[in-house]
């Protein structure tokens, strides 16, 4: 059992590294010949007498100057001979009525779904008096909010979409780690997590604080979300270890679903161009954590269950 543990915590950190070391930076709009069909496309397109921009555009806040941006990565990426280059940070994706990553707006929307589905698995499975009612209950409205939030980034990238996917991620990050420790220690009330909700908090305040007043980094971002994912990981590889302790039939599953989790996660580090001109590793992640939500909710209700068989038991 503890080797297990071990082993899984091993490739954790590995795959974490991975992400932090292979984030690169972006070559398309770098070319010269990128450039100057950017400029080209202006002068014509954005001239006093050039027709307007269809309205759906229009609608998601296209300007004549991002839809040339668009379509000179578009023409780049055609005449690339199979070189496919990245512009801004992303891949070339085929836009579709405005909306510049389809595939991954569709997975983030399915992903919430998951969470919005589990409100009453939740609510109707875990016993009123059991503190992880309420825990899950949040985590449902947080789940939800931050695939909403990584849907709305992928449909315009904007700064401010950008930073309300990053923080809203961000948080559920650290709110998975705060579940974590709650269900390690087996925490039971506001008095008793308000210490721990505090030192979740103050962290995360401060690192929205730095990225939005400071410095918005990319890498710091990436790799404080690593380092709180990795301690996630211990803590709920130490849950495996308690509920394995407890007789638990279904010991194995926390410290399985973050494994998996970080599995899906690594394909941020090993990024490809899109297959489809749609799906991308980014796509792909997001299409990997959809049956892993749904798993989460199934197993943390069954543990709230068998903490109340076990207390039977004992009463018995």
């Amino acid at each position: 059992m503890r080797g297990l543990l071990r082993r899984s915590l091993v490739s954790s950190l590995t795959i974490l590294l991975l992400l932090v070391l292979g984030a690169v930076a972006s070559s398309g709009d770098r070319q010269p010949a990128f450039k100057a069909c950017v400029r080209t496309c202006i002068s014509k397109d954005c001239a006093p007498d050039a027709p307007p921009l269809p309205i759906i555009l229009r609608a998601l806040w296209w300007t004549c100057e991002s839809n040339c941006d668009y379509k000179c990565q578009r023409q780049i990426t055609a005449q690339g001979q199979g070189v496919v280059h990245q512009y801004h940070g992303k891949w070339p994706f085929l836009r579709i009525l405005g909306v510049q990553e389809p595939a991954s707006v569709i997975l983030s929307l399915l992903n919430g779904a998951m969470h919005v589905r589990s409100w009453k698995l939740v609510r109707r499975g875990i016993h009123p008096r059991h503190p992880m009612r309420q825990w899950l209950s949040v985590f449902v409205v947080i789940g939800t909010w931050s695939w909403l939030c990584s849907a709305i980034f992928h449909t315009r990238d904007f700064p401010i979409t950008e930073k309300l996917d990053y923080f809203s991620a961000g948080f559920n990050v650290i709110y998975i780690f705060f579940l974590g420790i709650t269900r390690m220690l087996r925490l039971s009330t506001w008095k008793q997590t308000r210490v721990v909700a505090v030192c979740c908090t103050i962290p995360y305040a401060l690192h929205v604080t730095y990225l939005s007043l400071v410095r918005f980094d990319y890498g710091y971002n990436m790799t404080a979300n690593a380092i709180v994912g990795l301690l996630s990981n211990f803590i709920w590889f130490v849950v495996s270890y308690q509920a394995f302790r407890n007789g638990q039939p279904f010991w194995w599953k926390p410290a399985a679903l973050m494994l998996l989790m970080d599995l899906a996660f690594s394909l941020e580090a090993f990024d490809f161009p899109p297959f489809l001109e749609a799906l991308d590793a980014h796509a792909l992640w997001h299409a990997a954590t959809i049956p892993i939500i749904t798993q989460w909710y199934d197993y943390l209700v069954k543990d709230a269950k068998w903490d109340l068989h076990l207390e039977q038991q004992r009463k018995d």
